[in-house]
């Protein structure tokens, strides 16, 4: 018997109208599903980052500090013989062991199916779920569910990937870009820049100083505007 008194957790966003045979960029509809799933996820309290790192597209944080790692995948029935196939399909999973939990979006409905890894068997590349896993009841029991997860790890700190690192390093030159132009100014090299503030190859400093220089002329612009 369903219990229909359970909590509403969120509220399902209406539907795209897209006509998902006219879609040339796929990534562009995945990237959707992963901001809906960020928006699921802050709903009920946890902090969420898209990172579309190696094996998973979400970095959650708990409430206690505790981080939990998101794959977010999305399809709809197919069309068979002129009637609704009763399975929804998803591929892709295989190289998704490093997620700890799964997210799957119908995205005829927005409604979704939450999975913790122990949960599934992602050796075969896909999974199947009936379309009656996908309701409104359905979405918020899954998120009522998440509420209580309790990673594995015991760590309260992830360590930036290489990549995000060095995004740290450049943006933090971007908003320290007068100490970049003093350096410059006494005739240290954008070589050896680059390597003091770790921003990679040296072209990075005259782009920042680049968009530095932008930055200021527009903002000369709207003063004299």
């Amino acid at each position: 018997m369903i219990d229909w008194a359970v909590n509403r957790k969120v509220t399902i966003p209406p539907v795209s109208v897209h006509d998902e045979d006219e879609v040339t960029d796929w990534a562009s509809i995945g990237r959707i599903y992963e901001h809906l799933a960020c928006y699921y996820l802050s709903t009920v309290g946890f902090k969420a980052e898209i990172k579309d790192a190696a094996g998973y597209d979400i970095l959650c944080e708990c409430p206690d500090g505790k981080f939990f790692r998101v794959e977010v995948k999305s399809s709809t029935p197919r069309n068979y013989t002129g009637r609704v196939k009763q399975e929804i399909n998803f591929s892709g999973l295989r190289n998704k062991a490093r997620a700890d939990v799964f997210m799957f979006f119908d995205r005829n409905t927005n409604h979704m199916v939450i999975k913790f890894a122990d949960e599934l068997d992602i050796s075969g590349d896909y999974k199947s779920f009936t379309m009656l896993s996908f309701s409104d009841y359905h979405t918020q029991t899954s998120l009522a569910k998440l509420t209580s997860y309790v990673p594995g790890n015991e760590l309260s700190y992830v360590s930036p990937s290489s990549d995000e690192a060095l995004k740290l390093n450049r943006d933090w030159v971007l908003d320290n870009i007068d100490l970049v132009h003093q350096m410059k100014s006494k005739g240290i090299w954008q070589s050896t820049i680059s390597k003091l503030f770790g921003t990679g190859d040296s072209c990075w400093i005259k782009r920042i100083s680049r968009e530095d220089r932008n930055g200021v002329t527009d903002t000369i612009r709207r003063k004299n505007a």
